[in-house]
């Protein structure tokens, strides 16, 4: 082959591609151009945002809970988190323009396809976010009501539910996701079966003293009366009343809340009983 004939050729090709840059030069300008106008615009709102409405959006998120469950996920500041969001939409949009002003058709249609899948991302999120607070509220309830009721391991039974609320209310986002969780329910039926049993297990056990104290109630109600004196063990005084969990005397040194339980399980003294006419 003559190295005329192949250089030539080379020239050719090199002519090709650099009038193909030089025509394409004004549209990557011009695409820079966009990106360039859409980060400036982009970074002025989130200025914007941050010096007007971000402290108030936190002050919010305070009020309603929501600050507790998104410091879970990492997020310390709802306001900026929600900037954020809103920074990154503007640059998606003109991320968008500048590809179509380019002729990069993939960048664009990619774009416009997340796009579309937006709202079911939005949606998805919204769910496990509420799923976190659902959790969240549970472990707090159960919490406060077993410590109330005197049940040991109520932090833990609190942990325990609210973290089964939040693994279904996960699963749930996922599904909206668009992610197969077959794989994951296949195999949750077993686990939560066996998280339920030892769950049941454990609060049985625990709320034993709760169950003596209200069967002893229906026993104290019928064997003592208000207006009687007994002592039980170092404890002297006068029957005011007897509810299901304690029984409330009054003593020379005020009132004295004893368990119920302690009217079957220990010696009781009867010193007085009122006159009943």
């Amino acid at each position: 082959m003559d190295l005329n004939y192949i250089l030539d050729r080379l020239n050719k090709s090199f002519d090709t591609y650099l009038s193909g840059i030089i025509d394409a030069l004004p549209s990557i300008i011009a695409g820079i151009i966009v990106l360039l106008i859409g980060w400036l615009f982009a970074k002025l709102i989130r200025m914007i945002l941050k010096r007007t409405i971000s402290g108030k959006l936190d002050q919010l998120a305070q009020k309603s809970g929501i600050a507790s469950v998104m410091r879970k996920v990492g997020i310390h500041s709802f306001g900026n988190f929600i900037g954020m969001l809103i920074y990154g939409g503007i640059m998606l949009v003109f991320i968008m323009a500048a590809a179509d002003i380019m002729g990069m058709t993939r960048v664009q249609d990619g774009v416009s396809a997340f796009f579309v899948y937006l709202p079911t991302l939005i949606t998805a999120i919204v769910i496990f976010m509420a799923g976190l607070w659902v959790g969240e509220q549970v472990n707090t309830v159960i919490t406060n009501l077993t410590e109330t009721l005197g049940i040991s391991g109520g932090r833990s039974m609190g942990k325990v539910l609210g973290g089964i609320i939040v693994l279904f209310i996960s699963i749930t986002a996922l599904n909206v996701a668009g992610v197969d969780t077959e794989l994951i329910t296949s195999n949750l039926q077993i686990i939560l079966a066996g998280v339920l049993f030892a769950f049941g297990l454990a609060y049985a056990y625990a709320s034993r003293n709760i169950l003596t104290n209200i069967l002893s109630s229906f026993y104290g109600k019928d064997r003592f009366k208000p207006g009687m004196r007994i002592k039980v063990g170092e404890d002297e005084g006068v029957i005011d009343r007897i509810d299901s969990m304690t029984v409330t005397l009054r003593t020379v040194k005020g009132e004295v809340l004893i368990p119920t339980s302690r009217l079957i399980t220990e010696r009781i003294e009867i010193l007085e009983t009122p006159n009943i006419e």
